[in-house]
């Protein structure tokens, strides 16, 4: 039967559940922190929402080049290189600590470069303040964040997912507690505001660093040169995940210009942008665990050289991504103005009723996207498992700053349009990227790509994997 075979819809599942746990569990912690400093007033929710965004740009890179050990884990595992496999995350792990080092260290110059950013938009002042504060708290604390990803990245690539998940499902429900009561001063601690939200998340971050290091201690003891750190291998692991550190930051950037944008037409647009931001999460990040769980599986079969099993969980990603993508469509098209205003709170009852107006066009657009989205999201992470990273660098680079920043511009500078307008804008970058991934899928580039070497000069013995 079909479903027995490698790459089937069941291996796909098998491996995507338990990310998608996480990826849910990840989304109403979101949900829930936007719920609350929404209750701040719409002022604080799109300062916050700006911040939030520009915190994503400036980890992006160091995300971006941790996520290089996905392909090289997954397919020296695949050709029975497990020591290796093991170094390679090692070396990520030395990585994500050298990021955050950095990040702490240059906290103070980035965040002001982000108030005078700030300064720019329709925010008034106390907003900027808001924003800039929720910057550095977040900034200060992102070490812990980018050393549980390496380690979460690591046991995803080696198909254990099911450890990620435990601590998702463990923390998340943490932060939301902290958030809560920080934010508002709950159990005698102090009433923060937007700052409380920052600072649990810092703190919850920590826990999850210390809870994903106990749970992958390994049951035996490994040799003290599974440990140690060889420049060739770094070399490695930065060649192969750069890629992805430029197309993300540089993606991001877009992201963050687009929010500025936005933020130029009004006060409101940036909480209605916010909101979207979370509410398309819903149907994003499930997506991204069913092509992350296809991604593990494609790597460990192009290691083997099964290209036929590789082909066969592209097919099977796609036929669980779709249906899922488009039942969601439909949700955001019938209940966008409902969904738009679990987030969006006004005393004035005429401004309250234009951001829910524009929070029901901005779900409209969400709509119109999911095919594409779906598209995008299975071939980006099918061609990335497979060696092909630098094609899908700069192709998404391209889409980006060639499509989505042009007509966002136009949209607002000479059409004088507002937030829906850009994000139905968006859908010319989300069609055409996902035309062109389908493209160079079936062009057969990707099998020319593949990243394990035979005569590889830095192989050592097997060493096993964390247990």
């Amino acid at each position: 039967m079909t479903s027995s075979l490698p790459g089937s819809r069941r291996d796909v599942m098998r491996l995507a559940w338990p990310i998608g746990v996480s990826m849910v569990s990840f989304t109403l912690k979101g949900f829930v922190d936007t719920l609350m400093v929404g209750q701040l007033g719409t002022e604080a929710l799109g300062a916050v929402g700006f911040a939030a965004i520009a915190v994503w740009f400036a980890m992006t890179f160091a995300w971006g080049i941790l996520r290089g050990q996905r392909p090289l884990v997954s397919q020296y595992l695949g050709a029975g290189e497990r020591g290796l496999a093991f170094s390679f995350g090692v070396h990520a792990f030395a990585l994500a600590f050298f990021a955050g080092v950095l990040l702490l260290l240059l906290a103070t110059p980035i965040t002001n470069a982000f108030a005078l950013l700030s300064a720019n938009t329709e925010l008034s002042a106390t907003g900027q303040a808001i924003g800039t504060s929720y910057f550095r708290i977040r900034l200060q604390w992102l070490l812990p964040s980018l050393l549980t990803f390496a380690i979460a990245e690591y046991m995803r690539s080696v198909g254990k997912t099911r450890v990620p998940m435990a601590v998702d499902l463990l923390v998340h429900p943490l932060n939301v507690v902290l958030n809560y009561a920080l934010i508002f001063g709950h159990w005698g601690l102090p009433k923060m505001g937007a700052d409380g939200a920052a600072l649990g998340t810092g703190l919850t971050d920590v826990c999850g660093f210390l809870l994903i290091l106990f749970l992958c201690k390994p049951k035996h003891k490994l040799p003290s040169a599974s440990f140690r750190l060889h420049w060739d291998r770094m070399r490695e692991v930065v060649k192969v995940g750069i890629t992805g550190g430029i197309q993300f930051s540089l993606e991001t950037l877009s992201f963050l210009s687009i929010t500025f944008i936005v933020g130029r037409t009004d006060g409101v647009a940036l909480a209605v942008h916010n909101a979207g931001i979370q509410l398309v999460h819903l149907s994003l990040l499930p997506a991204v665990a069913i092509g992350d769980a296809g991604s593990v599986l494609i790597g460990k079969f192009v290691g083997e050289l099964k290209l036929d099993a590789v082909r066969r969980t592209v097919r099977s990603t796609l036929e669980i991504m779709i249906p899922f993508m488009l039942t969601m469509a439909l949700i955001y098209l019938i209940f966008g103005r409902e969904l738009a205003g679990l987030f969006l709170k006004d005393e004035d009852p005429v401004a309250l009723e234009h951001a829910l107006n524009l929070g029901r066009g901005v779900l409209a657009a969400c709509a119109l996207w999911q095919l594409g989205d779906a598209f995008q999201v299975a071939f980006r992470f099918a061609l990335r498992a497979a060696g092909d990273h630098i094609w899908v660098m700069w192709t998404g680079i391209l889409c980006t700053w060639l499509l989505s920043i042009p007509l966002a511009l136009a949209v607002v500078y000479i059409f004088h349009g507002n937030v829906v307008h850009i994000w139905f804008a968006w859908s010319a970058e989300i069609f055409v990227g996902a035309g062109i991934f389908l493209a160079r899928w079936h062009s057969g580039a990707w099998m020319q790509k593949r990243l394990v070497k035979e005569s590889h000069p830095l192989q050592q013995s097997a060493t096993p994997l964390v247990d």
